[in-house]
């Protein structure tokens, strides 16, 4: 423990906190942009990232949406499939507004603007609900969006005609590339600069005077609406925002380079319980927490399929192998939840917001007010004293 303070006040006394960890997110940035150029990588880890991205952006979204401004909602995962379904409905069958005599055909309607399209409907959907619901309290919104999250899904299922029913629908490819190697690293590079900007919008709100405005609101509304400020409006606002960027994630990420689609089975409470667990693992009130969290959980979840087990001491099994293989199965997603237990009990600000907040330097300026606090009290006291 000494030695970790003397190295701390050296880090503190040299180059500081922050610029360490600017440093350092700086380096993983660089790693993840020189990771598709790896050979010895397959396609099939590639996949994954590109899977961790995705989720990244969902669970960082909604810790914007809970964690932030405390709006608890489990219906990120219905938006992201409204952005993915209209995308891939008005790509394939366009749409016709027969009272403004206006008929958009496929052919007319390229691939980013089904993509935009389906974005706006998902804002739009956002603001419906958020319209409806957002003037009250409590937990209405949880119910409702649990509510329409499993009536979306059984539409999309049940209308086989339309969305391809527990086949799902294809959505129409962003790009046209015929070598398997050069898509799978394109759409890489997608995913990770969809990430990015997502996050960097989602800072700009969080820092902005609207996320004080929503952090305000999250301790007390009745508190922040005294002080002026417009609390149903804020609510709505923040509701269509997450909306809107898990619907283009969603529409991003299954118009695939390749031959993916969306299925219902996406669509389940299960996945959005997993996308809440990612942020909390991670820090419901780190933005950039919540992303690692979630990119974290499901790298391991993955790699956690199939566990190799080397046996010690030269033992051998009756197949003369030196080694056990594991399938998980479901057993993985026991341990993922002893995990979140563990989060919850012992660190509820997530496993990730300590190290996060120790390269912030958040503790220092703590420490720094309590210093100024005392010394406040001592001349209150001294003044007492004299008088």
């Amino acid at each position: 423990m000494a030695l970790f303070k003397r190295i701390e006040s050296a880090i503190d006394g040299s180059i500081g906190r922050r610029r360490l960890g600017y440093a350092l997110l700086g380096l993983v940035i660089l790693f993840f942009l020189w990771f598709p150029n790896d050979t010895s990588q397959s396609n099939y880890v590639k996949t994954v990232f590109i899977s961790g991205f995705f989720y990244a952006i969902l669970s960082s979204s909604w810790a914007l949406l809970a964690g932030i401004a405390g709006q608890f909602s489990f219906g990120h995962m219905a938006f992201m499939g409204i952005g993915a379904y209209v995308a891939g409905l008005f790509a394939r069958d366009g749409i016709t507004f027969a009272a403004l005599g206006i008929a958009l055909t496929p052919e007319s309607i390229s691939s980013v603007g089904a993509i935009v399209i389906g974005t706006i409907v998902a804002g739009a959907v956002g603001l419906v609900i958020g319209w409806l619901l957002l003037r009250l309290r409590s937990a209405y919104l949880a119910l409702f969006t649990i509510a329409f999250s499993e009536l979306f899904r059984i539409a999309m299922l049940t209308e086989y005609d339309y969305t391809g029913g527990s086949n799902g629908l294809s959505l129409r490819p962003l790009l046209q590339v015929a070598d398997v190697d050069t898509a799978r690293q394109i759409e890489y590079y997608l995913m990770f600069a969809l990430l990015i900007v997502c996050l960097l919008l989602m800072y700009r709100v969080a820092h902005s005077p609207i996320g004080m405005f929503l952090r305000a609101m999250r301790e007390d509304e009745d508190a922040a609406s005294a002080l002026g400020v417009n609390v149903v409006r804020y609510k709505i606002l923040i509701f269509v925002f997450t909306s809107m960027i898990v619907g283009l994630a969603g529409a991003i990420f299954y118009s695939d380079i390749g031959s993916e689609r969306i299925i219902p089975e996406q669509l389940e409470v299960l996945q959005m319980s997993l996308i809440i667990a990612y942020a909390v693992i991670g820090g419901m009130e780190s933005l950039l927490g919540a992303a690692a969290g979630a990119f974290i959980s499901r790298y391991l979840l993955e790699a956690m399929r199939e566990v190799v087990i080397t046996l010690p001491l030269g033992l051998t099994l009756p197949d003369g192998s030196d080694a056990f293989v594991w399938e998980t199965g479901a057993w993985r997603f026991a341990l993922f939840g002893l995990v979140m237990v563990f989060t919850l009990r012992y660190m509820r600000n997530g496993l990730l917001y300590p190290i996060l907040d120790w390269f912030s330097g958040r503790d220092l300026i703590m420490q720094e007010t309590v210093s100024i606090r005392k010394s406040d009290d001592d001349v209150a006291a001294d003044m007492e004293d004299s008088g």
